[in-house]
């Protein structure tokens, strides 16, 4: 970025002149930083990364208007390509910062500047007397537009790794260009200052660690991008797996999910069936009927306990797994429903029920029979009587 002496006009026959060395890989690594910011910001669609990725494309420009100077030792257009490359960066880098901190810069402010940027390129190209001369200015802009994208980047709240990875190579760059300013009017009075022959290998490390900062924040955002993804799909998955295993109007759970229970037990089975709801829907209407089968599903939630089971097993029938439970104590605790339910409407609802023991978990498809049939006996006495 700090260019004053590439553009000398002659280096003595005894020095080593390493600028195009140092130009050349400066070049290089703009130009893979814009390609990896681009591909991010494609991938994401982050429109601050997205004005990075243009902000090291303008530097790459700049960098090779220096580079061909080199070769050419015109001053005439790289001079004013280099300006106005270098500016859009700034721009571009400003810009970005405002979108990371939700304060986003419209893009139609940059049609009311480029004709001012292009006007005073031209007059700064024109009027200075030779490149150090432009470059005081130039390093006092630069400076400037860094220290406000610093003070910018301040009003991020969240101060993590690639928040200062970002903040302290703009610290940096903006001391080194604050400082070219005074070093190069010395040097203009003939003050030899060695660091400046070396100046463009300092600058070329604080933007590789600029552009670092950049990519690390891009990294930050896409990990909170994919947890949260991750955890949504997961509160997606719940939501459809309690509504696949729950009974939408008991609330108990179904018969899908009584095909994933665990075996690994022994236990009482119950099965319990709502009387005459066929005529409770006919008479009353489905509502009344629905809200027979809520309140005998809370009548068995009041005699079981908590690692008890209750699954609606088909309309009116309800299948409760009792583990480890005596099935003498599971008869004495269901005997209070042959005396009838009372729903909200007060109306009295009788059911029918069975219950069967079973000792090992491979039998527990033939307790849920036995329960089924003594369910029935019951049912028919009830009917008879």
């Amino acid at each position: 970025m700090n260019i004053q002496h590439l553009f000398q006009a002659s280096t003595p026959p005894t020095a080593v002149d390493f600028s195009p060395v140092a130009v050349t890989f400066q070049a290089i690594g703009t130009l893979l930083l814009a390609l990896v910011l681009g591909q991010i910001a494609r991938t994401f669609g982050w429109r601050y990364v997205r004005r990075w990725a243009w902000a090291w494309g303008a530097m790459f420009v700049a960098v090779m208007a220096v580079r061909i100077h080199i070769t050419t030792s015109s001053p005439w257009p790289w001079w004013l390509i280099y300006l106005l490359a270098q500016w859009l960066f700034l721009f571009l880098l400003f810009a970005g910062c405002r979108d990371l901190v939700d304060d986003p810069l419209p893009v139609k402010v940059l049609g009311y500047l480029v004709p001012l940027a292009v006007a005073a390129a031209i007059f700064l190209v024109v009027a200075a007397p030779d490149f150090g001369a432009l470059f005081i200015i130039e390093a006092a802009i630069v400076g400037i537009v860094i220290f406000i994208c610093y003070l910018v980047l301040g009003r991020i709240e969240l101060h993590s790794v690639a928040w200062h990875m970002l903040r302290v190579p703009l610290a940096l760059l903006g001391i080194l260009y604050f400082a070219y300013v005074p070093l190069y009017a010395l040097q203009r009075r003939g003050i030899v200052i060695p660091y400046l022959d070396s100046s463009s290998l300092a600058d070329l490390l604080a933007a590789i660690l600029l552009g670092y900062g950049m990519v690390l924040i891009a990294a930050e955002a896409a990990h909170r991008e994919l947890t949260d993804a991750v955890a949504a799909l997961q509160t997606a998955r719940d939501q459809l797996a309690i509504k696949a295993n729950t009974d939408p109007l008991t609330a108990a759970l179904s018969r899908h999910a009584f095909h994933a229970m665990p075996r690994e037990m022994s236990g009482v089975v119950m099965m319990v069936d709502v009387d005459r709801l066929k005529q409770i829907n006919d008479a009353e209407g489905h509502e009344a009927g629905d809200e027979a089968i809520r309140t005998v599903a809370n009548a068995i939630r009041k005699r079981v306990r908590a690692d008890d089971l209750l699954f609606r097993w088909g309309g009116d029938e309800f299948l409760v797994v009792m583990p480890h439970s005596p099935l003498d104590l599971v008869m004495q605790r269901f005997a209070t429903l042959d005396h009838g339910i009372t729903t909200p409407r007060g109306t009295t609802l009788t059911v029918s029920w069975g219950a069967a023991a079973f000792p090992h978990a491979d039998q527990i498809d033939d307790a849920i029979r036995e329960a089924d049939r003594a369910m029935y006996e019951r049912k028919a006495r009830a009917r008879a009587s």
